[in-house]
């Protein structure tokens, strides 16, 4: 009866020993199943938020590009249009430039006119007769012509016509070459003024109505 009784404790001593040890694994797996899904669902957080925030980078640094992109095509073409006019700008100053340079050249050749001595008295009378039709002078003027040494042979003639045209003016004719390319040098006797009705201001008197003569024509 005691041995009997011994064995049947210990068979009910290890057969709760094995229903514990059971309890023990599965609380421990389900202890493990918890931490593996709440460690699965953190992670899978963190890769939707690590997404989103890659997705934003991306859209951002995108946009960043495009932006990029459309300032350097208009600052491209902003730049294009500025050549563009500056050499459509440079083309018609060249022009410009041409044209009065050509009037220029012009009026120089008019040395080869037989009338080339009535040309520069014209020019000189034109400064007389400011000269005479001014409040600020007085009778008896006397003035001084200069002429460019090519045109030395007219100065007496051009002096004398212009007296007898402008009785109160004194004209006297300097042989002293004027630093002109034609036309004529007139200025005061005590030189505190001087005129210079030479060809190069002549064309730039021009200039404004030649320059609109030739863009009207582009």
């Amino acid at each position: 009866m005691p041995d009997f009784a011994v064995g049947t404790l210990e068979y009910d001593e290890n057969k709760k020993l094995r229903e514990l040890q059971t309890m023990v694994l599965q609380k421990g797996t389900e202890a493990r199943e918890q931490v593996l899904s709440a460690a699965k669902a953190e992670a899978e957080k963190w890769i939707e938020e690590k997404t989103k925030s890659l997705k934003a980078m991306v859209e951002s640094i995108k946009a960043d590009a495009v932006k990029r992109c459309n300032e350097i095509s208009r600052r491209q073409i902003s730049e294009a249009e500025a050549k563009r006019d500056k050499d459509h700008q440079r083309f018609q100053s060249g022009l410009v430039d041409r044209a009065l340079m050509d009037l220029q050249n012009a009026l120089v050749a008019f040395e080869d006119r037989h009338d080339y001595d009535a040309i520069l008295t014209g020019l000189a009378a034109e400064v007389c007769g400011a000269i005479v039709s001014s409040k600020e002078q007085n009778k008896g003027q006397k003035v001084k012509l200069r002429l460019r040494a090519e045109d030395a042979s007219h100065g007496e003639g051009i002096a004398r016509a212009l007296m007898s045209r402008f009785p109160d003016v004194e004209v006297a004719f300097d042989a002293t070459p004027a630093a002109i390319i034609g036309g004529v040098y007139i200025y005061s006797e005590e030189e505190k003024w001087h005129v210079s009705a030479d060809w190069k201001s002549k064309v730039g008197e021009m200039a404004d109505e030649v320059a609109r003569a030739v863009l009207s024509e582009l």
